[in-house]
Order: C-alpha cells, then structure tokens, then sequence
C-alpha cells in the first residue's frame, strides 16, 4: 500500500523517525528526505548508514498502512 505524504503522517513519522537511534548516528536529518522514508525513499546520504536500531515497526504509519519491513531509511 503507497503511504500518503500528508501533514498528519509526517507528524507521526517525526516523533518516530527523531528518536530512531539510527537516524540520530546518521544524521538522516541533514539529507532528503528528512521524514517519512517509507514513502519517499530512502536517505539520499548514501547506502552504509549504520544501522543501530529501528523505530519503524512501531510507527502508526507503518500499523495504519500495513507495512512490512524496517530501516525504511537505509533501504
């Protein structure tokens, strides 16, 4: 199912995605996109990010689209 990129998604991504230890080690928030990479793709920052951890499963966004995965940010 395709994840829309409305304002109330991004709400619920940027309270998941700001505390996601690997978007922190990563710095996803100085790369495009900064949120809702389930979406919109993964971080333009390059592939190697270090994976330390996923918030993504626990995200409303991934409940409410019924999304399988993680580290949408990396993949």
């Amino acid at each position: 199912m395709k994840v829309d990129e409305s304002v109330a998604n991004l709400d619920i991504c940027g309270r998941f995605c700001g505390s996601c230890p690997t978007y922190r080690e990563n710095s996803l928030n100085n790369g495009k996109p900064r949120l809702l990479f389930c979406a919109k793709g993964n971080s333009d920052k390059g592939k190697g990010e270090k994976m330390v951890g996923c918030n993504c499963p626990g995200c409303g966004v991934h409940k409410r689209y019924k999304l399988t995965g993680d580290y949408f940010c990396t993949k």
